[in-house]
């Protein structure tokens, strides 16, 4: 492979990440919103006693808001990210790549937390910071493991060219 073709395979899995990045974040502030509000509705007022903080109902809001949040970041990922290139053809086969993300995206979730739970223990991070530094140690496996379990597609292959248009 000449070093043209090795800068546009690196730039283009660069962008590609990059997609993938922002279609996360948008489900991302999707589900904050819908847990704002649905927070809001429940108690009205945006912070949740402590005493409630394992409440069946906010983590029904939980599980609701995550569960759309995702959703939305899957859509955009098959739409924009991965389009023609393995996006699913057909209800059966985009549902069972929907529940594939859902639950790579818990496993994400999870280790985000993890980290955020690491870090106020061990450093006393504030939990915001720590979300912030897991959902960064979290997005690589994230990425990567969506691109091979769900859309069945190789980061970065000698093999694979971009689209002429150098977007997926």
């Amino acid at each position: 492979m000449n070093r043209v073709q090795k800068l546009k395979t690196k730039y283009y899995s660069l962008f590609h990440a990059a997609k993938f990045g922002i279609a996360t974040a948008i489900g991302f502030l999707i589900t904050e919103v819908i847990l704002t509000l649905g927070v809001y509705i429940v108690y009205h007022t945006f912070s949740v006693p402590s005493a409630d903080s394992f409440t069946p109902t906010l983590l029904e809001l939980n599980a609701i808001a995550f569960g759309i949040g995702v959703s939305v970041a899957f859509f955009l990922n098959e739409k924009v990210t991965v389009n023609k290139q393995a996006a699913h053809k057909g209800a059966k086969n985009s549902i069972v790549a929907l529940l594939k993300y859902q639950l790579v995206s818990l496993a994400g979730n999870l280790l985000t937390v993890g980290v955020q739970l690491v870090l106020l223990r061990s450093l006393s991070v504030p939990p915001t910071l720590g979300n912030i530094v897991g959902a960064l140690v979290s997005f690589p496996l994230t990425y990567f493991v969506s691109m091979k379990l769900v859309w069945r597609l190789s980061i970065i292959s000698p093999g694979e060219q971009p689209s002429a248009s150098g977007i997926g």
